[in-house]
């Protein structure tokens, strides 16, 4: 039972990142970019699947590029090195 809930709650939450990601680009991605340089040990030890971490991680490369913040771009990079 404790696993079914887990799991549930899992899909949960991923579920609320992709809504949030859909509504609010923006927001989430200044969000999750605070979080992941406040602690990048999060999202190389997360259980995230790993080809997921990826695409979150080329999506918000192409959102800063696209706003010529390339500091956080070489940030960002950096972090996706860190997960091969």
């Amino acid at each position: 039972m404790d696993s079914f809930k887990r799991r549930r709650n899992k899909k949960d939450f991923y579920a609320a990142i992709e809504g949030l990601i859909v509504s609010n680009k923006s927001m989430f991605f200044h969000v999750l970019y605070n979080a992941i340089m406040e602690h990048p040990a999060y999202v190389v030890l997360s259980d995230m699947p790993k080809d997921r971490k990826f695409e979150i991680l080329e999506d918000m490369l192409e959102y800063y590029e696209k706003h010529e913040d390339y500091e956080k771009c070489a940030k960002l990079l950096k972090v996706k090195q860190s997960l091969t």
